[in-house]
């Protein structure tokens, strides 16, 4: 039976490249098939994806090897806070974290986490008062001098912060919560809130959450936008050479091609068991 995907061919194909376009797959397809149709390449792509072959990086941008998204862990108090104020303010879009999802990324972990809550800017004054009624230590958009003498000394504490629109988010047990992309961005960009991840917990983080998970640089660099410092986190991420062909699977295949090849037939194997 013909291998109309050529797996091992598109591999070897793009093995030295960094990132790859739908035109780079569309023209590696055509040369064995002139007549080629685009939808029948975007067929393909998204097969070679589910397979595990290829991943998606950006809008029409892929790189070789398995996508593994970041599914942060959500506690029970998150659930049980999200629920309350989505039913207090049913209308209102929220964001709800804990700085502990720092933790998997970084070296030195603090002794104290917070959780943040994010929100309209219009309505963050009314979720601070509401959630201020049962909780002494609430802080709505705090400053600098705030976080240093009362948020980093306070146990359970809740921040508010303004919601940047179309910031990316997702539903993880029921609740809006924070991206891999979010996280990366918020940390790069609030510096006095996330003090204890600045210097080299920093590049820690930036280089464990593109080793460990794939990131899409398309949603991370339009929110860095969003926040005024696109071409700042650009620049950082060229400072660390990140790159996440150097994650796991693709430093196997780095060494060895058909070692990489050999890896997808394992991982076809096992999910037709």
């Amino acid at each position: 039976m013909k291998d109309i995907y050529q797996i091992e061919k598109l591999i070897k194909r793009f093995e030295n490249k960094t990132e790859f376009s739908t035109k780079d797959v569309f023209l590696f397809f055509q040369n064995t098939d002139s007549d080629i149709k685009k939808d029948t390449v975007l067929r393909r792509i998204s097969v070679l994806i589910k397979k595990g072959i290829i991943k998606r990086v950006g809008n029409g941008i892929y790189q070789l090897g398995q996508e593994i998204n970041y599914k942060p862990i959500i506690e029970k108090k998150l659930i049980t806070l999200y629920t309350k104020l989505n039913k207090k303010f049913p209308f209102l879009n929220f964001c709800i974290w804990n700085t502990k999802q720092f933790n998997e990324f970084m070296l030195h972990q603090p002794f104290r986490f917070y959780i943040i809550v994010e929100t309209e800017k219009d309505s963050s004054e009314y979720v601070f008062h509401f959630l201020k009624q049962e909780n002494k230590e609430v802080y709505l958009n705090p400053d600098k001098t705030e976080i240093n003498n009362y948020v980093s000394f306070a146990d359970n504490a809740i921040v508010i912060k303004d919601l940047i629109s179309e910031a990316p988010i997702l539903k993880q047990e029921n609740i809006s919560t924070i991206t891999i992309e979010k996280i990366l961005v918020d940390v790069f960009c609030d510096i006095n809130l996330f003090a204890a991840q600045q210097g080299s917990e920093l590049e820690m983080i930036f280089r464990t959450a593109f080793e460990k998970y794939t990131i899409n640089k398309t949603k991370l660099f339009r929110y860095s936008d969003r926040r005024k410092r696109r071409k700042e986190l650009k620049e950082f991420i060229q400072y660390l050479q990140i790159n996440e062909k150097y994650n796991k699977l693709n430093k196997l295949k780095k060494g060895i091609t058909e070692a990489f090849f050999y890896w997808y037939k394992a991982l076809e194997l096992r999910n037709e068991d």
